[in-house]
């Protein structure tokens, strides 16, 4: 149970702040309670914040300020909390960006560990960890004309160029004698991410599945599926043997400079209908 108040500048989704905002504020006020949190933030619901936390609604402009009035938020913390309900909640690349950079001054401002910032700049997009396993390919070439071509175009070259120098930035690639190399052998975020530019990373990657259904023949693609009934107390089970299948799977990996193609592999587990 939270004991300390939260701060609101560590955190990279918003919603995470907020359940452990709840967590905390309950600890130290037992009386406190959604209803609670609504009359002083001004909300119609007495339900709006757990919806809100459960990822059930998103925040209006409107319910943005009783959010930060409700949560006892103003200056810097203000601003920042504003920054990052817009920075998870944006719909296109430019909003994204927007935000994300006033968040990453804000970080930078007041001194946050890098990995945070680093996870946070990383994982905004979809294209940097595919850039770094492409170091991989035997015809890899640094140049961004040729790394947007053997990307169908899908990345501009200024795009690729701009991954690229991110990649070095944060020390996940390094140059050698035949060019360069990522600096681990894999990186993976741990299984339960609460990070929303993880999230956003997720989003884009089954964005590209669809794509693929319809551009890629049969031959070069596996989409499939299984619908099965499962019991309740089996669904962590499940999840666990996804988890141990996918770092399995990396053993599969080509050794640096021996690789002809870079793939992505989709896990997707989620209910379709409950029995309750």
């Amino acid at each position: 149970m939270a004991t300390v108040e939260p701060n609101v500048f560590s955190y990279s989704d918003y919603r995470v702040y907020l359940r452990d905002f709840y967590a905390w504020k309950k600890a130290a006020l037992p009386a406190f309670s959604h209803r609670f949190f609504a009359r002083k933030a001004g909300l119609g619901s007495p339900n709006y914040l757990k919806l809100v936390m459960d990822g059930g609604r998103n925040l209006s402009r409107k319910s943005l300020a009783g959010f930060i009035r409700g949560l006892d938020l103003s200056g810097p913390k203000a601003e920042y909390f504003e920054s990052l309900v817009l920075y998870n909640q944006a719909t296109t690349e430019a909003e994204r960006h927007y935000y994300y950079q006033k968040l990453v001054k804000s970080r930078v401002r007041l001194g946050l560990k890098p990995l945070d910032e680093a996870q946070l700049r990383l994982f905004s997009t979809w294209y940097p960890m595919v850039i770094r396993e492409m170091t991989a390919l035997k015809t890899f070439r640094k140049t961004p004309a040729w790394i947007s071509r053997a990307m169908r175009n899908r990345v501009s070259e200024r795009e690729a160029e701009s991954a690229f120098d991110l990649l070095q930035d944060l020390g996940l690639l390094r140059k050698t004698l035949r060019g360069f190399q990522p600096t681990d052998a894999n990186i993976t975020t741990r299984d339960e991410v609460a990070s929303a530019s993880v999230k956003n990373y997720h989003r884009q990657m089954i964005h590209l599945s669809l794509e693929a259904l319809e551009r890629e023949p049969a031959a070069r693609r596996d989409i499939s599926s299984v619908t099965i009934p499962v019991r309740r107390a089996d669904f962590p089970k499940l999840k666990e043997r996804l988890q141990l299948l996918r770092k399995e799977l990396l053993n599969l990996a080509a050794a640096h400079g021996e690789a002809e193609d870079v793939v992505q592999l989709n896990f997707q587990l989620f209910p379709l209908a409950s029995g309750d």
